[in-house]
């Protein structure tokens, strides 16, 4: 947040303030204007009206003053039949611009004498100044029906007797221009009003929305603005600032709420800063654990890829960490076997230990490996993975291999020395008498047949006495890379002899990219010539021999099947195969597929039999692939 950068005054609350605000104050200075200009008006009004009534008020009293002044001269005239007397009182009230008419009448209610203006006749006789005794009596009933004249009544009397009456005709036209005028000035003074209240709510409309604005600004906008600075300052990174606190309303309590708050974020941040210091010190001190450790240590994920790969594993597997992490855990494993017993183990939730598997190196060696196996969980129990921890025991393996060997060679060699000696001293007296026995050239055909046979048991006992000296000599070797495809058609030439009946049928399935394999080209052949002599022994009257090699890209290895048709293997016999002296033939040594396997697995290969789907026995075993920069040998 850029507190320098601040809203647009059409974005801010004040823009949203103010439109209400004016509204609010429009709509009260309305009603209160327009309460005002009625009560005004109602005023103004109630002023005419009392005007009114006043004008009427003082026109009825001079009707009043003018019959009491007629009826109290008017018996005098009565009684005297002076009617020239009562004519000139009546006349003397047509001064009086309010006087239309006056009259006196008797008893009879006929006029006695009589004024009326003729000006203000509805019909005037022309000519005339006063209406004559003819025209007064329907000009009288004229009158009395104007609702313009305000007509005053009295009787006349005297000591109690009724001599008649006094009518007098008042008009009320002044009166009513005088209202009219009043009307008009009544307008104009309610227009006037209007006006002014109008004009006076505008200008305090105007004032009231610009101290409004000024006070917004000063008591919201502006310390809400320094709180904005104050938190562009936290924000960008100084968690001392504070905000000021000037007034203890909404504004500064929402202040000091944002005090405590970060003063509360310093304090987790301190808090923080001291757990991420322990915690590096921490993975610092167990990654100094893992690079320094002699052992491999890999942990994986529930879906087997790496996460963490030490520099044992990386120094014991030939595997650049960045390489293998994040890779599948089973690139390792030469064969899925081995991959799902150690899954089995992690599923099982337990840790084991000395669990014996066989690894593949980077560059496509395969070694033995002791591992711990056991899974991994988080603080709350559940599995996120494993942790394998093992060491390199392919050198133990082999000492222990050649050591366990070199004892059963010793011991062999002994026994075989022993038997040597024995045998040889029998083959040499036998040897003597066979060469004081033998028949002559003429002698009976038994006899020279009895002696073949004797001889023949001897190189019998004697090839016997050859091969168990052998298989006890410890093995060397002096490998080199070797085109495996080409060297097993010369041992297929060599081992297997041609039937002209053609019975016996040769099935090659060579890779024909097989890379070279690094072995010793003799001791391999003889490996191999004894798998083949076996099954040349198993079809004495023919058959299929399948030969197929392929090249495992996984495990970077020579794969080499060897099948034949003949009887295969009893179920009870495999795992007896490459026993020493273990054998099902009347004649065989057991010491051929023995020194087969023993070849094999010297040279880092593996070798396993086991029968065919279509029948017969089949001779599986690996070997590895040599390194480009090596010579091949032909």
């Amino acid at each position: 947040m850029d507190a320098k950068r601040w809203l647009p005054w059409r974005h801010g609350i004040q823009a949203r303030f103010l439109p209400v605000l004016a509204v609010f104050v429009v709509v009260s200075m309305t009603a209160l204007g327009t309460t005002l200009f009625f009560n005004q008006r109602q005023i103004t009004i109630g002023n005419y009206e009392q005007d009114t009534r006043e004008a009427l008020q003082v026109l009825q009293d001079k009707g009043a003053t003018y019959s009491i002044f007629l009826a109290r001269i008017a018996p005098q005239g009565i009684l005297s039949h002076d009617y020239l007397l009562l004519e000139g009182y009546a006349e003397e009230l047509s001064n009086d611009p309010d006087i239309v008419y006056a009259v006196i009448l008797n008893r009879a209610h006929k006029p006695i004498t009589h004024f009326l203006k003729k000006t203000d006749l509805p019909a005037p006789a022309p000519g005339a100044a006063r209406v004559g005794p003819m025209q007064f009596s329907e000009s009288l009933t004229k009158m009395r029906a104007d609702p313009a004249l305000m007509i005053v009544k009295r009787e006349i009397q005297y000591n109690g007797a009724d001599l008649g009456s006094v009518e007098v005709g008042l008009s009320q036209a002044r009166i009513a221009r005088h209202l009219d005028e009043l009307k008009v000035n009544l307008k104009q003074e309610l227009r006037r009003i209007a006006l002014v209240t109008g004009g006076e709510i505008l200008i305090a409309l105007a004032i009231l929305i610009l101290l409004s604005e000024w006070a917004f600004s000063r008591v919201v906008v502006r310390p809400i603005r320094a709180l904005a600075e104050d938190m562009a300052r936290i924000q960008s990174g100084d968690l001392g600032a504070r905000a000021r606190v000037d007034h203890e309303d909404e504004i500064g309590w929402l202040a000091s709420c944002f005090n405590r708050m970060a003063a509360e974020m310093q304090e987790h941040l301190r808090k923080i800063q001291e757990q991420r210091q322990a915690y590096r010190e921490t993975r610092d001190y167990l990654a100094n654990i893992l690079d320094n450790s002699a052992d491999m240590i890999v942990t994986t994920s529930l879906d087997g890829s790496v996460v963490e790969f030490n520099a044992a594993a990386e120094r014991i597997l030939a595997y650049d960490r960045a390489e293998i992490v994040d890779t599948p855990w089973s690139r390792v494993f030469p064969h899925g076997d081995e991959k799902e017993r150690l899954r089995d183990i992690v599923r099982r939730g337990h840790p084991e230990a000395g669990v014996e598997t066989t690894l593949v190196r980077g560059d496509g060696t395969v070694i033995d490996a002791e591992v711990t196996v056991s899974a991994l969980h988080d603080n709350a129990g559940r599995a996120i993975g494993a942790v394998y921890i093992g060491r390199d025991i392919t050198r133990a393996k082999a000492m222990r291999r050649e050591l366990i060997q070199a004892e059963k060679m010793a011991s062999i060699g002994q026994v075989a020395s022993w038997i040597a000696h024995q045998i040889r001293n029998v083959l040499g007296r036998l040897l003597m008498h066979i060469s004081a026995l033998r028949p002559p050239e003429t002698g009976e055909p038994s006899l020279k047949k009895a002696h073949q046979e004797f001889l023949a048991g001897i190189r019998e006992m004697d090839t016997l006495v050859t091969d168990l000296l052998e298989y006890s000599k410890t093995l060397t070797l002096h490998p080199a890379p070797v085109k495996f495809n080409k060297m097993i058609d010369g041992l297929i030439a060599t081992h297997v002899p041609v039937r002209p009946d053609g019975r016996l049928r040769i099935e090659r399935h060579y890779d024909a990219h097989l890379a070279p394999v690094n072995a010793d080209i003799f001791k391999v052949e003889q490996a191999i010539g004894n798998i083949l002599k076996n099954a040349m022994d198993v079809m004495p009257k023919g058959g299929t021999l399948r030969i197929t090699t392929r090249h495992d890209p996984r495990t970077r290895a020579v794969v080499v099947v060897i099948e034949d048709t003949g009887p295969g293997i009893r179920p009870d016999d495999l795992p007896r195969v490459f026993r020493p002296f273990f054998t099902t033939k009347a004649q065989g040594t057991g010491l051929g597929l023995a020194m087969a396997a023993r070849i094999i697995e010297a040279h880092g290969g593996s070798i396993r039999a086991e029968n065919a789907a279509q029948g017969g026995a089949a001779f599986t075993f690996t070997l590895p692939v040599a390194s480009r920069k090596a010579e091949i040998h032909e």
